[in-house]
């Protein structure tokens, strides 16, 4: 399979683009939902037990699993050894979890927090094992039965929120979510890979010590991740408080709502640069970088200029406080969605050490950028630090790995994302200038935007970008 078809490509993504919007949606309306019925604090309070949640998802045996997508299903030593050590490290995972909710409610003050941590825990008896099966239909490009699954589960999650929050669950309603989304996904995975694993307590020592390194950088990136990503939580709910963690939350979880869909496309890039030569993983790159950046350029711009409104509207007027957060994050998650599709590009050309590195460089400069922006200008300082220091800066860092790991041009990369960006920029200054008056601003600056940005794409481009958005419509409609 060292020739993937744009066929099979565009048609994975698409299966899963669409399995995305459908499970985002359901949860874009269940967010909203919820907000209406619980306090920003009841958010909050959720935001703590995510960041001991969020750290033992990094060992979900997905994670480990996803050596079988790089290398291959043929050896059924390695296949049955990766199996057997995610299902171990699942039920582990379960225990550690489970011990360290209390002195997590202790840490914030909330007893609420260790009854919940505890509920969510079970989420990895449940999907122990699954991700092996979800790393076998990964492998064999069977994006339509992971879509399908990925719909179903987010719907479950969807559905265990509602009917929770309907019989007043409160706070509640985010933990039976997690576990029926996760019921859902073992279960249709388990089917639909209709593979037969065989367990042993005592994994291949053989078969793991070939993939250990590989592994081990995986998880290396995961926790760098989790500590870049999690501190700015942490220090926002231990100095500023549950409420103001709250709005961080909703605003951070809005501006990653788009690039969390990358999360699934890169599950095709992954496959695809794991089966391509260098030459060809080159050009598959920076054909996705300007994708990304021709769209989500866009999608960005109009979050900033519509966020005044629409956050109070949709949510409630409780929610004010989240717009100019919000504001800043997107710098973040532009920038996120970058690094995201370069990670990926590392791992797939056996490179996942230098990904891990880069991101455990990180941390010690992330974190006391988090602290002194907190104390400075609270929550509105911790935004800041992270669309400068773990967007913009980390972006660029990831470019130069890159590019010298797959001995690659650095200008053939950056160039495609060059237009977009800059084109924003000037569009969104353009518009935030016009002189509006309040009764028609809402509707009329994202349209503006959208037009000077189309056609400044158009005129600097030479009219190549917008070819290339019809040729990639064209191809995607016409094979799906």
């Amino acid at each position: 399979m060292s020739d993937i078809s744009t066929k099979k490509i565009a048609t994975s993504s698409l299966w899963l683009t669409a399995s995305f919007g459908f499970a985002k949606i359901s949860q874009l309306i269940s967010q909203i939902f919820l907000a209406r019925l619980l306090s920003p604090k009841d958010f909050g309070v959720w935001g703590m037990v995510l960041i001991v949640t969020t750290l033992s998802a990094l060992f979900k045996d997905a994670a480990i699993a996803s050596v079988l997508v790089q290398r291959g299903l043929n050896d059924k030593k390695l296949v049955n050894a990766v199996y057997s050590l995610g299902v171990n490290i699942s039920i582990v995972m379960f225990i550690i979890q489970v011990l360290v909710g209390f002195p997590l409610a202790k840490f914030f003050g909330e007893p609420i927090v260790f009854p919940l941590t505890l509920t969510v825990a079970l989420v990895f008896i449940i999907g122990a094992g699954a991700g092996s099966h979800g790393a076998v239909l990964q492998r064999q490009m069977k994006f339509r039965e992971l879509a399908i699954t990925d719909s179903c589960a987010g719907f479950a999650r969807f559905g265990g929120a509602v009917v929770c929050a309907f019989f007043g669950g409160g706070v509640w309603c985010f933990a039976i979510a997690e576990i029926a989304m996760s019921l859902v996904d073992a279960l249709l995975k388990r089917y639909y890979s209709a593979t037969v694993f065989q367990y042993h307590f005592k994994p291949d020592s053989e078969a793991i010590r070939e993939v250990r390194a590989y592994i081990s950088s995986l998880v290396g990136i995961n926790l760098a991740v989790y500590a870049n990503t999690n501190a700015d939580n942490l220090i926002v709910g231990r100095l500023i408080g549950a409420q103001s963690l709250g709005y961080y939350n909703l605003a951070y979880q809005l501006a990653m709502l788009p690039t969390f869909a990358l999360s699934q496309i890169n599950r095709v890039n992954f496959s695809v640069l794991s089966q391509r030569n260098n030459e060809g993983r080159k050009k598959y790159l920076c054909r996705m970088l300007e994708i990304y950046a021709v769209f989500y350029a866009g999608i960005y711009g109009v979050g900033f200029v519509v966020a005044p409104w629409i956050i109070p509207l949709v949510y409630g007027e409780q929610w004010l406080a989240a717009v100019s957060i919000f504001q800043i994050v997107i710098v973040f998650a532009y920038a996120r969605g970058f690094m995201s599709i370069l990670g990926t590009a590392l791992n797939a050309i056996n490179k996942p050490n230098i990904n891990a590195a880069i991101n455990w460089v990180l941390v010690p400069l992330s974190i006391p950028a988090f602290f002194v922006g907190a104390n400075f200008a609270g929550v509105t300082g911790v935004a800041i630090a992270v669309a400068f220091i773990m967007g913009v800066g980390a972006s660029i860092w990831f470019w130069l790995a890159v590019s010298r790991a797959g001995k690659w041009n650095i200008i053939e990369l950056f160039q495609p994302v060059m237009l977009p960006t800059f084109i924003i920029i000037i569009s969104l200054g353009i518009v935030i200038k016009i002189p509006l008056s309040a009764s028609v601003q809402t509707f009329v600056q994202p349209v503006l935007l959208i037009v000077i940005y189309a056609i400044g794409l158009s005129v600097f481009s030479g009219g190549r970008i917008p070819q290339l958005l019809i040729n990639l419509i064209k191809r995607s409609l016409n094979k799906a």
